[in-house]
């Protein structure tokens, strides 16, 4: 008796749970917006050779300079006027550097391929005007441009290099 009396339990328990699950399922789907359209993913369609990562890695490097000279100016004074130097100084090879990476953008992504390079260099200038500012950032910013000012573009590739590799979580690098 009392075995039967818990399988009743039991069968109107499942019972009104599959009510409410197929009650829950007609619910959410008319309660559902339509789905909306995502933009197709970013793809390379063939991975970057290492000369190409390098260029990335130079173009970040100078944005990450020039966004932290800009900010830290007014906790290390003259920062902003090293880059602005610096940048003078080795403005033609940068040049360089940057129509290379336009031209591989323009390779990679035939149909669209300003539109993908805006996308990432906004991306990076967003996050490098909202790095934390704090003392050791911009010391540190203050030591790789005097670094840069002595020793040139071998100190700004050799920096990039260093500071930079996290362009292989961006980019498929060739093996």
């Amino acid at each position: 008796m009392v075995v039967v009396a818990r399988q009743k339990i039991l069968c109107a328990g499942l019972s009104v749970l599959l009510l409410l699950a197929g009650a829950a399922a007609a619910f959410a789907q008319a309660g559902r917006p339509p789905q909306a359209q995502l933009p197709p993913r970013l793809n390379f369609k063939r991975c970057l050779t290492t000369k190409e990562l390098e260029t990335e890695r130079l173009v970040r490097h100078g944005v990450y300079l020039r966004e932290g000279s800009w900010r830290c100016d007014k906790m290390v004074s003259g920062t902003w006027t090293m880059w602005s130097g610096i940048d003078r100084d080795l403005g033609p090879r940068m040049k360089q550097v940057t129509d290379a990476r336009k031209r591989m953008f323009d390779k990679e992504f035939r149909q669209d391929g300003d539109k993908v390079r805006t996308y990432f260099d906004g991306r990076l200038v967003t996050y490098y005007r909202n790095f934390p500012l704090t003392g050791v950032y911009c010391n540190n910013i203050d030591t790789m441009l005097k670094e840069i000012q002595g020793r040139g573009w071998g100190a700004y590739s050799k920096q990039a290099k260093r500071i930079h590799d996290n362009v292989r979580l961006d980019f498929k690098a060739c093996n």
